[in-house]
């Protein structure tokens, strides 16, 4: 890579072999792009918080998550090449039985950073996994 090799010190790389043109970071995506440069990623790979009220996240109503993801949209922009690529992977917002799907909410966010979507995959749970979590609208 053409960047500074600091950059990628942090890097998990124990796990790959040192001829491989990838770096695994984990971490707070917020710092870690803070200290990145423009246009030094060819691919994102990422799954944010799905914002769910886990034990290891804090619920956000969903115009507070919305802003939050905006956030790192644009920071991921920033340093993505002009010619990468950025997979982001993310579910369903649920609130009163009624599910909003976050890859819809965002999707405004990145064609106003100018991305442009050119594939979208849906996962299809397992029959009955959810079953007691969708509710018909009276």
């Amino acid at each position: 890579m053409s960047t500074d090799k600091g950059l990628f010190d942090d890097a998990i790389a124990c796990r790959f072999p040192s001829t491989d043109r990838m770096h695994l970071f984990a971490g707070d995506c917020m710092e870690l792009l803070a200290s990145c440069p423009d246009n030094v990623f060819q691919l994102i790979v990422t799954s944010p918080p799905y914002n769910l009220g886990k034990e290891y996240e804090k619920r956000l109503r969903l115009s507070d998550y919305v802003s939050q993801q905006a956030e790192v949209i644009r920071e991921c922009v920033r340093t993505l090449r002009h010619t990468g690529s950025i997979c982001w992977q993310v579910g369903n917002y649920v609130e009163d039985g009624s599910i909003v799907p976050l890859d819809a909410v965002l999707y405004p966010i990145f064609t106003s950073c100018g991305l442009k979507m050119r594939n979208r995959i849906i996962w299809r749970a397992s029959v009955n996994r959810c079953v007691n979590r969708f509710h018909q609208a009276a």
